[in-house]
């Protein structure tokens, strides 16, 4: 198999932390399957710590990313700022173990880190993409949401439990 920009020669590496740095755009989501992800342009900086028996490989993604806006399917641009540890550790073979831990077997001699920056970003994603400020999403699509309901007055509390209400406030939780 041959290397890729996204692997790491961490055999050759020396015990102590050695800093990368990734670019990535669309056409890396589109090749992992994310198909959501219409653009994006996202620094990678990484460190790898290597131990003698493991490693520790931070993340931390910064820039943009573009989707379909969930409330009126218009394009939007979501700000990225994430962070993430993977551990990975030293072993006979090649693959996972129970804690969620990359093993890497001793035939090993390249870290891919391809999965681990698609996973920062992908965990990092907002569960609703939607355009940070309502009034950026397309009016049309937004208007034929809004239903007489959202402009009636809401219904009077009951006296019965309008006592409760003050029960939640900031002044009753100290």
């Amino acid at each position: 198999m041959a290397q890729t920009e996204f692997d790491i020669p961490y055999q050759g590496l020396s015990i102590g932390r050695h800093a990368f740095n990734f670019s990535l755009d669309g056409a890396f989501f589109q090749e992992a399957g994310l198909e959501e992800l219409l653009d994006a342009d996202l620094s990678a900086d990484t460190v790898l710590d290597r131990f003698s028996s493991m490693m520790h490989f931070d993340v931390a993604l910064k820039g943009w990313v573009r989707v379909d806006c969930d409330r009126c399917n218009a394009p939007c641009e979501l700000p990225v700022d994430e962070k993430a540890r993977f551990v990975i550790r030293f072993g006979q073979f090649t693959g996972r173990d129970d804690d969620d831990i990359l093993v890497l077997g001793r035939q090993e001699h390249l870290l891919s880190v391809q999965n681990f920056l698609y996973e920062t970003l992908v965990l990092g994603l907002p569960l609703r993409k939607i355009h940070p400020n309502e009034k950026d999403c397309d009016p049309r699509v937004v208007g034929r949401f809004k239903s007489e309901d959202d402009e009636a007055p809401a219904e009077p509390i009951d006296p019965r439990w309008s006592g409760l209400s003050g029960l939640a406030s900031d002044d009753n939780l100290e």
